[in-house]
């Protein structure tokens, strides 16, 4: 299949402005490989544009048949405390809003079921997931009873009807992200009280604080507060709660069941902005990326160099920065990614606890929300390290 080209997903509009290029990122940099295997898996080009029309953000380069969500997809978040106490506070809150006491959630690209179980454990009464992804042999069973989880797409026609139907961070792997939202509404209860939760990496963060290392091949769109509205509107949901979380990282919106306005435009002077901010975006991080470079340089001087988060944004650092595998240890503490290696570098990947033996002068942090947690983790592993985020 040719690549999507410059046709926005959520608007349609062909008139989009350059903002970053990315040769041969890595396709799937959360699928699971071998050290061994892991410099030669697939790669594909990024060539990131941003609508002149909604502010949407999209590789235009991007392969759909080259993304493979099978059973080897590894991206669980849950092993984080601090992600945890996040995801714990959001499902109690979202069973307070929507009323879910009782009733039947569901929700599209659900992973092993945790954000499901926590809804259940916070009052909701069942609980469907469905995800292509999903492998009982290798992620268990659900957790909670009244949980179920499928390896199906989530289903069209209506035949869940459930209060709340969510998705968190998939609209953004998808090549049209308006169907699935289309879905969701279709598949809600048929009363005033049917819901939708959509959350996705926050475009605007990105842009405006230069994540750069967000970017991965998988993620064919990001999303501004402006698009995501659009993409709501289009496929027949109200924007009635807009919110950032998770040190703003996390765009969300709570919905309900609207008639679809095909004709939905946001304010072109918003717009006009937005585009503005990506395009000034792609210029700094051009910069950034020799920057790293450099630094890691220097940091190499003073004695081994860890870096602490084997998730998109050290992947993705990793691959820019260091491809020939210039680091020390790259750590996670998800224990299912232990002993695979780096997609596109082939470093392995190893448990915290290889700090002890490796005592590295500093430690990168490829997320500074987990800054707290990681320099209380590297206190009891007896590791004396400088800590770097890449990112503020």
């Amino acid at each position: 299949m040719a690549p999507v080209g410059t046709t926005c997903p959520v608007c349609g509009g062909t008139s989009v402005a350059g903002v970053l290029s990315l040769p041969d990122l890595p396709v799937a940099i959360n699928a699971q490989t071998t050290p061994e295997l892991a410099p030669d898996v697939p790669k594909g080009d990024m060539d990131l544009v941003v609508c002149r029309s909604c502010s949407h953000l999209f590789n235009s380069s991007f392969d759909p048949e080259l993304s493979d969500y099978d059973a080897s997809y590894e991206n669980t978040l849950h092993f984080s405390p601090h992600f945890q106490r996040h995801a714990t506070d959001l499902a109690a809150r979202l069973v307070v809003d929507f009323e879910l006491a009782g009733a039947t959630v569901a929700e599209a690209g659900s992973g092993p079921g945790h954000f499901l179980t926590m809804l259940v454990e916070a009052g909701a009464g069942e609980a469907n997931g469905f995800d292509p992804s999903y492998d009982p042999e290798r992620l268990g069973a659900p957790e909670h009873p009244n949980v179920t989880l499928s390896s199906d797409l989530y289903p069209d026609g209506g035949s869940l009807s459930p209060r709340l139907a969510l998705t968190q961070h998939v609209l953004e792997h998808l090549t049209d992200p308006v169907a699935l939202l289309g879905t969701l509404r279709g598949s809600v209860a048929a009363d005033d009280k049917g819901a939708v939760y959509s959350e996705v990496p926050n475009g605007e963060v990105m842009i405006d604080r230069c994540a750069l290392w967000d970017l991965i091949y998988e993620h064919y769109s990001y999303f501004t507060t402006v698009s995501l509205g659009l993409a709501l509107a289009r496929a027949g949901l109200s924007v009635d709660r807009v919110e950032t979380m998770f040190d703003d990282q996390f765009l969300a919106i709570e919905s309900r069941v609207i008639e679809p306005d095909a004709g939905a435009t946001p304010d072109a002077d918003a717009i006009e902005a937005l585009v503005a901010r990506a395009v000034a975006f792609g210029d700094t991080a051009r910069k950034q990326i020799e920057a790293a470079k450099t630094d890691l340089n220097r940091y190499r001087a003073a004695g081994p160099v860890a870096l602490w988060g084997a998730g998109s944004k050290g992947m993705t650092y990793l691959n820019l920065v260091a491809p020939g595998g210039e680091i020390d240890a790259v750590v996670d503490v998800n224990p299912r990614k232990a002993g695979f290696g780096v997609p596109g570098v082939g470093v392995a990947i190893s448990g915290p606890e290889s700090l002890r033996q490796i005592q590295p002068a500093t430690v990168l942090i490829a997320n500074p929300i987990y800054a707290d947690e990681i320099r209380g983790t590297l206190g009891e592993l007896g590791v004396s390290a400088e800590v770097l985020p890449l990112w503020e």
